[in-house]
């Protein structure tokens, strides 16, 4: 039976999608697998079969199955809250202070929050360089502030 219900499964997920999947289950034959699926039930079956098939090591290895090379862990989480808060955010940066900057600070467990506010509103111009920048540029220049 078990084989049954194993084989329907991938069945299922091999005959609805291909391609890269959603940032929160990593890199795996999930993530390959289930492309432009959402939703906690796909991510849970991409998550099941990254840990069935326990393939997340050797797409790490061999930098493959949806493997992206140098991506900072948590870089995810905080590039989905500044797509979704990009102005914002982008006001308490130039201030210096607010909300955004708070949870922002507390997404990424920094421990000097004065100093990282300080530097982040001293380096707004350097985070967003156009009115044009991305959320995954101004992502990644906040998260290089943090470490």
């Amino acid at each position: 039976m078990n084989k049954k219900v194993l084989a329907a499964t991938a069945a299922l997920v091999i005959g609805t999608s291909a391609g890269v999947f959603a940032d929160n289950i990593g890199a795996g034959l999930g993530r390959v697998l289930l492309q432009g699926k959402s939703g906690k039930g796909w991510e849970i079956l991409g998550s099941i079969l990254n840990g069935t098939c326990a393939n997340g090591a050797f797409a790490i290895t061999t930098g493959t199955l949806g493997y992206r090379e140098g991506e900072a862990i948590a870089l995810v989480d905080t590039k989905n809250f500044v797509a979704d808060n990009m102005d914002g955010l982008a006001q308490n940066i130039a201030m210096g202070e607010g909300e955004y900057l708070d949870v922002l600070a507390d997404m990424l467990a920094v421990s000097d929050k004065a100093s990282f506010k300080s530097t982040l509103k001293d380096n707004f111009s350097n985070i967003y360089t156009s009115s044009d920048v991305t959320a995954e540029e101004v992502a990644a220049r906040i998260h290089s502030f943090a470490i």
